[in-house]
């Protein structure tokens, strides 16, 4: 996880080749995001020594492609490895019950000769193949290089130490690569070829001088530091860690309290910190590029990318990066949840992966850059255990449509519709494809017959024909058959005609008693209903591909992110807006509050604002008030609803000429969908309003007469006589 975390740090910053003639700080390295290698380890050495880890700076020589940071001869890092297969053991028991094979007749020295042929040939192919990867290494092996041994360059060593919390973590010495964010074992001949010698390493306790020759690079290197034959210190004394005795010990023992270090001034650096700001846009400008071998990278911030492109991967043909062939395509936060694409250009095939969530609950989208059209071959894959109708996948191509069920209660796990090459237009639908046949494959149900399971059913809607085939009975070689020739339509009306001749069939079993005619009218009756049913789930599979592939093309123009609630960076702009429509509701609210006010001045101003009123007057007053009132309420609730309406008629004459105008630009789409957004939320604002002014009417009626009923000058009304 630490190593991990490191590795994103090594994003962060922009490496310096010039000649540095200070060192700088960590807190300034990672303030400007650019520094040499003894800036970049000296800031991972303080952070995992804040860790807890024995880390030292490392101060020597490497390798031209090392101390430049060219990686590109090494292998990309960022491609997933293919799952291994895995091969299935055949059980003891199996290979002990297997039948013996038949007695060999053949020549054993036609036999021989043979093995003779096939050795030759493989050990021509082994030599060729071995002259090719000799080939490559040749091809692939840098330049010489005039400077080897003396480039100096820094990087970082985590020494294993006994007294240490992380001694099960660090096992023996490992190499970091402070400006890479890679890590290697010092022992490793791999590792010999890139660090070629160590001068010295120092840390917060001291400063080691390695006094060991390294011609044979670092693989020979005795890592431990309390020999002075082979690391001479600078400062006297040594840590407590490195005298081999417990912490407990070195607090008891005042002899080593006596020993200490040279005293130090304190550090005038400030505490490392990193935003969650900095650390989440990472590279320097929000993107970075790398080339490996055969490979470019592009890495890109979260947010950065419009499209939500985090991280891009193309590998190429040749060393040159002219060629691609394959496209590795990351995405985060995007709403549609697609998290990665894969195209393959050589066969222009392109999988989008997408991740739960979609209310489509597609999981992977294989298709073809060449093809635009909707009945183009094209396949979709489900996550089934969040459909209601167990679909798993579901092939589309301009011939026919495959769909793949599982864990459905019918047992129903395949599906084939095959289309014919015509294709009729109509005024409501651009084109309709005609249904040739359909064919359904069906699971055993051990419950029923076999010769009364349906294995396979054939709609056979161009030869006007219904076949069924059932399972295998046990023992069978055989299965039952049934075709039944459908009726015209002219002949159904509302009762089916059955004739014995518009069926026939076959069953395994000569002892079986002949069926009856009235359950065979009863099972082409059910076929027949089934069918309509099996055309319109067909129909709505491709009414939901098509919605798809409508859906998938908006995303791609006009893609959006999402932000998440616990994203402290970006919610602050959420927060504002939530504080504003808070503040418009209040504000509405307060409008909406009935404010005390006189609502009898305007009727006893017409009578002379009398001071006393006869129960009379008080009744007239009090009638006249509440009748005023109500009228109110209902011109107020036909204003809303009259702006209701004709919002609405809008919104559809709006949607009607846009149906009539089939050619559109990009710029005159995406003006309209805005127009259609607007319209939309301003007639369920205007609904919302009307909904809420009738919810309130009856209160307000109600407060109305309840004040009036404790207004003093209406008291004669309840004035007891």
């Amino acid at each position: 996880m630490t190593i991990r975390l490191f590795f994103q740090l090594s994003q962060f910053r922009t490496i310096n080749a010039t000649k540095p003639d200070r060192l700088c700080s960590p807190t300034w390295v990672l303030h400007r995001q650019k520094g040499n290698s003894f800036e970049f380890s000296t800031v991972l050495t303080s952070l995992l020594l804040g860790q807890g880890y024995n880390a030292y700076v490392v101060s020597g020589y490497a390798s031209r492609e090392q101390v430049s940071y060219n990686c590109t001869r090494k292998v990309c890092p960022y491609l997933q490895k293919p799952e291994e297969p895995k091969h299935e053991v055949a059980s003891e028991e199996t290979q002990r019950y297997r039948l013996k094979p038949p007695p060999d007749i053949r020549s054993k020295f036609l036999l021989e000769m043979e093995a003779r042929e096939r050795k030759k040939l493989e050990d021509d192919l082994k030599r060729q193949e071995e002259e090719r990867d000799k080939m490559i290494q040749e091809l692939e092996c840098p330049p010489p290089d005039k400077y080897w041994g003396y480039r100096i360059h820094s990087w970082v060593v985590i020494l294993p130490v006994e007294n240490n919390g992380r001694k099960d973590e660090i096992l023996e010495p490992i190499f970091i690569e402070s400006t890479l964010g890679e890590y290697y074992y010092s022992a490793d001949n791999k590792t010999s070829n890139l660090y070629l010698g160590v001068e010295s390493i120092w840390n917060d306790q001291n400063y080691w001088v390695n006094m060991q020759i390294c011609t044979d690079g670092c693989a020979s290197i005795d890592w431990d530091l309390t020999k002075p034959k082979l690391w001479e210190h600078l400062l006297p004394g040594e840590p407590w860690t490195t005298r081999g005795v417990e912490e407990e010990d070195a607090e008891r023992d005042l002899n080593v309290q006596m020993d200490k270090h040279l005293d130090m001034p304190a550090s005038w650096v400030e505490k490392i910190s990193l935003s969650s700001v900095a650390f989440e846009r990472r590279y320097p400008g929000g993107s970075k590029t790398i080339f490996y071998k055969k490979a470019k990278v592009e890495l890109y911030a979260p947010y950065v990318q419009r499209d939500g492109l985090i991280q891009k991967i193309t590998l190429f043909e040749d060393y040159e990066y002219m060629i691609p062939t394959t496209i590795y395509e990351t995405f985060a936060n995007r709403t549609d949840y697609r998290v990665k694409t894969v195209k393959n250009l050589d066969t222009e095939s392109v999988i989008d992966y997408y991740k739960r969530g979609r209310p489509d609950a597609c999981k992977e989208h294989r298709y073809f850059l060449s093809d635009a059209v909707e009945d183009s071959e094209t396949s979709l894959d489900f996550y089934d255990i969040v459909r209601l109708d167990g679909l798993t996948r579901i092939e589309i191509h301009p011939s026919y449509l495959v769909q793949h069920f599982v864990n459905r209660k019918d047992r129903l796990y395949y599906r084939y519709v095959q289309y014919t090459s015509e294709k009729t237009t109509s005024l409501i639908e651009e084109y309709s494809r005609i249904v040739w046949k359909i064919t359904e494959k069906y699971q055993r149900n051990e419950s029923i017959p076999a010769s009364k399971d349906v294995c396979i059913r054939e709609f056979a809607v161009g030869d006007n024909e219904i076949r069924l085939k059932y399972h295998y009975e046990s023992g069978k070689g055989t299965r039952a058959t049934r075709t039944f020739v459908k009726p015209l339509p002219s002949d159904r009306g509302e009762r089916l005609t059955f004739n014995p001749d518009m069926t026939s069939g076959y069953n395994p079993d000569p002892m079986a008693p002949p069926e009856k005619s009235l359950m065979l009218y009863y099972e082409l009756e059910k076929q027949l209903k089934e069918e309509e049913v099996c055309r319109t789930l067909i129909a709505i599979a491709e009414d939901e591909v098509k919605a798809f592939l409508k859906g998938r093309s908006f995303e791609y123009s006009l893609p959006s992110l999402s932000v998440s609630l616990f994203d402290r960076n970006r919610n602050d702009e959420a927060k504002a807006g939530m504080f504003a429509r808070e503040e418009i509701l209040r504000a509405q609210s307060k409008r909406e509050v009935v404010k005390e006010m006189d609502y009898l001045g305007p009727y006893l101003a017409s009578l002379g604002n009398p001071v006393y009123l006869s129960r009379t007057e008080a009744l007239q007053v009090q009638e006249q008030c509440l009748t005023d009132f109500k009228q109110k309420l209902i011109d107020r609730a036909n204003c809303i609803l009259e702006t209701f309406e004709k919002s609405k008629e809008e919104l559809m004459q709006k949607q009607a000429r846009h149906a009539q105008e089939r050619e559109l630009s990009r710029e005159d789409e995406e003006s309209f969908q805005s127009e259609m957004n607007d319209a939309i939320f301003n007639l369920h604002t205007i609904e919302m309003q009307l909904n809420r002014y009738r919810e309130l009417a009856t209160d307000r009626y109600r407060t109305l007469l309840v004040n009036l009923q404790r207004d003093p000058r209406l008291s004669a009304i309840y004035r007891s006589f």
